[in-house]
């Protein structure tokens, strides 16, 4: 099957260039002349690849480069500017393109690049699959990356929800892996019900769209909206609270009537993510799901090394870079981790990733100017300096953890984590 490339230009000519040579290529391609019609298309169709120029009207390249990271961590996509400088090209990287190309371009080349990353893209598909289609095991959900106690009981719920058809409902903050283990649910689904997973984002799409696509039902001049797909696999509502009230209660009202039971087998079943209070108008579904919180990445920063060897395999990351990274509050969680991670190691070319490589606000200098303790001129042995606080945290709290911890400023599991590191042994809970 063909591949798809969207193409994201307001030059007429441009868009005719490339769409000429990438079918004569053997693609299938899409374009938009602006940004916003873009991010419709991206939300419809099954798309592989995406070219946008940095300038345009109105959304310009890095807002969507922004708005489409939302969406899809995976997609390669290529920027292309005829204004190529280094602020720009690390901007861009941080924000998440896969790389940049100046323009005028050789359209050799570009095919060239869209040829490499797509068949990375499916290696990494070939290696993500079993090699026999059949039931996955459930047990452990492995591709959640984390191994701290405080992801022991979310994911052992999940485990015991992908062997039901019961509605989901995770919940958590963006960027906590919400959507990633909905979808695992999915995935470790044991029996032949599984079906595809159809995914739409309520907080991204407009209301048009999202009416459209979640209530249309089937005529002789229409096909239906995308929940049709769902039926006998799984809908993923993501950010469900983004919906207005009214809207809400239609599309409540409408997807009771196609959920998968015993009666009705070939129906839908039902994966919901949201964060904060879920509106009371999703009680009748949300009453009879199960629910399963997921922690931030800030109370499980134990597991920041997991996540950067499985995010950056081949790179080598430097104390001070370790440093900055778990001293960082993480309020993008491990979305914002990722980026933040690739971006660094593409910074740093062959060698470790250093604290320069990391975006201004992990500095401490940048924040804490005067700082609260001052730093001798012959400098410290920080973890040296960590051991005494946290022994100290400890002779104060009386040997109890759960307040030595407050005391640091850590979760109990983070404090539990750097006392095992140090081979720190204290009395106390």
């Amino acid at each position: 099957m063909a591949r798809t490339v969207l193409v994201i230009d307001d030059e007429d000519n441009m868009r005719w260039v490339l769409d000429r040579a990438l079918r004569k290529a053997g693609y299938q391609v899409l374009t938009a002349a602006r940004g916003e019609q873009g991010l419709e298309l991206f939300a419809l169709h099954p798309v592989d690849l995406v070219l946008v120029d940095l300038k345009m009207p109105g959304m310009d390249g890095l807002a969507v480069l922004r708005e489409l990271r939302q969406r899809r961590e995976d997609v390669p996509i290529l920027l292309f500017t005829a204004y190529a400088t280094v602020p720009t090209a690390v901007e861009a990287m941080q924000v998440g393109a896969t790389d940049y190309l100046r323009k005028p371009f050789d359209l050799e080349v570009v095919l060239a690049k869209i040829n490499q990353y797509l068949a990375a893209q499916a290696d990494q598909q070939v290696q993500e699959q079993p090699a026999v289609e059949e039931p996955r095991p459930a047990l452990g959900f492995r591709e959640f990356i984390g191994a701290a106690p405080v992801l022991t009981q979310p994911l052992a719920q999940a485990a015991d929800a992908a062997q039901t058809d019961y509605t989901v409902l995770v919940t958590g903050e963006p960027g906590s892996g919400r959507r990633h283990l909905a979808r695992l649910i999915h995935r470790n689904h044991p029996g032949p019900s599984r079906g595809r997973l159809v995914i739409v984002d309520c907080a991204t799409l407009p209301l048009a769209l999202l009416r459209r696509e979640l209530l249309t039902r089937p005529t002789e001049e229409s096909p239906g909206g995308r929940w049709q797909q769902a039926l006998g696999g799984s809908l993923l509502l993501a950010n469900i609270q983004a919906l207005p009230q009214d809207f809400a209660q239609e599309l409540v009202a409408h997807l009771e009537n196609y959920l998968r039971t015993e009666q009705r087998p070939h129906g839908l079943r039902l994966l919901l993510t949201g964060y904060g209070p879920i509106p009371d108008v999703w009680t009748p579904l949300v009453q009879q799901a199960l629910t399963i919180a997921l922690p931030p990445l800030r109370d499980r920063l134990e597991d920041l090394p997991l996540l950067l060897a499985y995010l950056t395999p081949e790179a080598t990351w430097s104390q001070g870079a370790q440093a900055l990274l778990a001293a960082y509050d993480w309020p993008g969680n491990v979305a914002e981790l990722k980026r933040v991670a690739e971006q660094a190691v593409h910074l740093a070319g062959e060698g470790a990733v250093q604290p320069e490589h990391l975006p201004g606000h992990f500095h401490a200098t940048d924040a804490v100017v005067p700082g609260r303790f001052i730093l001798p001129q012959e400098g410290i042995d920080l973890e040296e300096v960590e051991q005494d606080l946290i022994r100290q945290a400890l002779a104060m709290a009386r040997g109890n953890k759960t307040q030595a911890a407050r005391l640091l400023g850590l979760s109990r599991a983070t404090l539990l984590y750097r006392l095992d590191k140090y081979g720190i042994t204290g009395e106390g809970t």
